[in-house]
Protein backbone atom coordinates (compact mmCIF):
# COMPACT_ATOMS: atom_id res chain seq x y z
CA UNK A 1 0.00 0.00 0.00
CA UNK A 2 2.80 2.39 0.70
CA UNK A 3 3.65 2.37 -3.02
CA UNK A 4 -0.30 3.21 -4.02
CA UNK A 5 -0.07 6.10 -1.57
CA UNK A 6 3.20 7.53 -3.14
CA UNK A 7 1.52 7.53 -6.35
CA UNK A 8 -2.07 9.25 -4.90
CA UNK A 9 0.33 11.80 -4.16
CA UNK A 10 2.24 12.76 -6.78
CA UNK A 11 -1.50 12.31 -8.62
CA UNK A 12 -3.07 15.20 -6.51
CA UNK A 13 0.59 17.35 -6.70
CA UNK A 14 0.09 17.18 -10.14
CA UNK A 15 -3.64 17.86 -10.29
CA UNK A 16 -3.01 20.83 -8.52
CA UNK A 17 -0.44 22.04 -10.26
CA UNK A 18 -2.52 21.80 -13.49
CA UNK A 19 -5.79 23.45 -11.71
CA UNK A 20 -3.25 26.49 -10.58
CA UNK A 21 -2.10 26.28 -13.89
CA UNK A 22 -5.48 27.02 -15.60
CA UNK A 23 -6.77 28.97 -12.74
CA UNK A 24 -3.94 31.31 -13.35
CA UNK A 25 -3.83 31.92 -16.90
CA UNK A 26 -7.74 32.40 -16.94
CA UNK A 27 -7.07 35.35 -14.02
CA UNK A 28 -4.66 36.56 -16.14
CA UNK A 29 -6.98 37.17 -19.24
CA UNK A 30 -8.87 39.27 -17.10
CA UNK A 31 -6.16 42.20 -16.14
CA UNK A 32 -7.08 45.87 -16.82
CA UNK A 33 -6.09 46.63 -20.30
CA UNK A 34 -3.90 49.46 -20.65
CA UNK A 35 -5.62 53.09 -20.88
CA UNK A 36 -6.17 54.20 -24.16
CA UNK A 37 -4.68 57.78 -25.30
CA UNK A 38 -6.96 60.78 -24.29
CA UNK A 39 -9.22 62.41 -26.76
CA UNK A 40 -7.52 65.65 -28.24
CA UNK A 41 -8.02 68.30 -26.19
CA UNK A 42 -8.57 71.45 -28.61
CA UNK A 43 -9.07 74.33 -26.09
CA UNK A 44 -5.52 73.16 -24.50
CA UNK A 45 -3.85 72.83 -28.27
CA UNK A 46 -5.10 76.71 -28.14
CA UNK A 47 -4.43 77.82 -25.21
CA UNK A 48 -0.38 75.93 -25.41
CA UNK A 49 -0.38 77.93 -28.74
CA UNK A 50 -1.88 80.85 -27.69
CA UNK A 51 1.16 81.34 -24.36
CA UNK A 52 4.15 79.98 -26.95
CA UNK A 53 3.18 82.84 -29.58
CA UNK A 54 2.85 85.78 -26.56
CA UNK A 55 6.38 84.21 -25.32
CA UNK A 56 7.75 84.55 -28.78
CA UNK A 57 6.80 88.20 -28.73
CA UNK A 58 7.89 88.90 -25.35
CA UNK A 59 11.49 87.48 -26.60
CA UNK A 60 11.68 89.42 -29.65
CA UNK A 61 10.60 92.69 -27.93
CA UNK A 62 13.35 91.94 -25.47
CA UNK A 63 15.55 91.31 -27.61
CA UNK A 64 14.89 94.63 -29.28
CA UNK A 65 14.63 96.65 -25.97
CA UNK A 66 18.52 95.29 -25.20
CA UNK A 67 19.65 96.25 -28.70
CA UNK A 68 18.39 99.93 -28.71
CA UNK A 69 19.92 103.32 -28.34
CA UNK A 70 19.21 102.93 -24.41
CA UNK A 71 18.74 99.19 -23.03
CA UNK A 72 18.99 99.42 -19.63
CA UNK A 73 16.07 102.59 -19.79
CA UNK A 74 14.40 100.19 -22.22
CA UNK A 75 14.23 97.17 -20.08
CA UNK A 76 13.79 98.89 -17.10
CA UNK A 77 10.52 100.38 -18.65
CA UNK A 78 9.36 96.86 -19.90
CA UNK A 79 9.94 95.39 -15.94
CA UNK A 80 7.72 98.53 -14.68
CA UNK A 81 5.29 98.17 -17.16
CA UNK A 82 4.98 94.35 -16.68
CA UNK A 83 5.25 94.61 -12.50
CA UNK A 84 1.88 97.34 -12.89
CA UNK A 85 -0.35 94.43 -14.58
Amino acid sequence: MEGMESVLTILAVLGGAVLAFVFGKGMAGKKASKASEPPKNRAAEVATETIQRSFEEEVENIAKDAEGDDPAGDLANRGNARRRR
